[in-house]
């Protein structure tokens, strides 16, 4: 009911516009006149609100967290980072990295920290030694053995047809009408 105030005029014909003295009645004046007011104070308010919000303030510690949990893989999660996961997992992971950060150590030794608890896996992007050159060089090499594999396919594949049939000589067309004339008698 609150809104009908900010309704602009209705008239029950609309194909027809409002007449003059309808025009000039108070009760029309009162609601055009609520609407503009209306229309005027929701402009102001929507523009001058966002002036007085409160700038948004970012915690250094908390930043640092973030950007070493970017780096960490949830064990829980399928290769979800530990800063975007809310398993209860990552977040304590999120809270021993803020610990580890307030003791001072430094973004290597709270990664080793991880690594020594749960191996490589725990970073999202693992090291080119050992097993984890594996997952760097199996797709260059499923890319080398796909494109060889192409290559030899479509080399085999151009190789030039048979040569053309040379055309039968006289001797040899005799023979196949009489071979012919048997099968048919």
């Amino acid at each position: 009911m609150i809104f009908m105030i900010f309704l602009p005029p209705m008239d029950t014909d609309k194909h027809r516009l409002p007449s003059r003295e309808h025009a000039f009645s108070p009760f029309f004046n009162l609601r055009s006149s609520a609407f503009i007011c209306g229309s005027i104070f929701l402009s102001i308010f929507f523009i001058t609100v966002p002036a007085f919000a409160a700038p948004v303030t970012e915690d250094p510690l908390e930043r640092q967290v973030l950007d070493i949990a970017k780096d960490l893989r949830c064990a829980v999660c399928q290769n979800q980072p530990i800063s975007e996961s809310n398993a209860d997992l990552a977040r304590d992971m999120r809270n021993i990295v803020r610990e580890q950060i307030q003791a001072g150590k430094s973004r290597e030794e709270i990664i080793n920290y991880f690594v020594e608890r749960y191996g490589d896996y725990v970073l999202l992007n693992p090291p080119t030694r050992g097993p984890g050159a594996v997952v760097w060089l199996a797709p260059l090499a499923l890319l080398l053995v796909v494109g060889i594999s192409g290559f030899v396919f479509l080399r085999h594949r151009l190789k030039p047809s048979l040569p053309p049939v040379p055309k039968l000589s006289s001797e040899d067309t005799a023979r196949v009408r009489a071979a012919r004339k048997q099968n048919r008698a």
